[in-house]
């Protein structure tokens, strides 16, 4: 048999011992609310699109850089890099610095986000761009993009 007033307390000090250890207030937001994730890391072609057709001989590529900050070669700022084309080249291997192929394989090293191919042949097309860090090492996880295209 419970005596009256036994339940009532009972409860209350189930119920504080449920918030014991809880140490938010009010006025403090929940703990994950306060922490928004970090954005995804990714590096895009804007232009020319996949797919696209072009007056060449000159294709100006445009590069798009999401959750990290796009510096000069050299620069060794955490969560950033710089940005390499491949035309019609495969890429290179991961661990090893990108080289460099006047009109194939560009070092974008002032910090670009853009630049034009000069002397594009007509015919299909693949580029490819690759973001390296201080040391033209690509960055890991690879921040990579390809687009494929045509010049007439």
């Amino acid at each position: 048999m419970i005596r009256p007033g036994a339940f009532p307390t009972s409860l209350l000090i189930l119920a504080l011992a449920a918030c014991a250890g809880e140490t938010e207030t009010a006025d403090a937001p929940p703990a994950a609310a306060a922490m928004d994730p970090a954005p995804a890391r990714s590096v895009q072609i804007v232009t020319p699109a996949d797919g696209d057709t072009i007056d060449g001989p000159a294709v100006t590529v445009r590069l798009l850089a999401t959750g990290f900050t796009v510096v000069a070669a050299g620069d060794t700022t955490p969560n950033s890099g710089h940005h390499h084309i491949f035309l019609d080249r495969d890429i290179s291997p991961p661990d090893l610095p990108i080289p460099a192929e006047p009109d194939f394989i560009v070092h974008m090293g002032t910090g670009a986000t853009e630049f034009t191919l000069e002397a594009v042949q007509p015919g299909q097309h693949r580029l490819i761009t690759v973001v390296g860090d201080a040391a033209h090492v690509p960055l890991q996880p690879w921040l990579v993009d390809t687009v494929r295209f045509v010049v007439r």
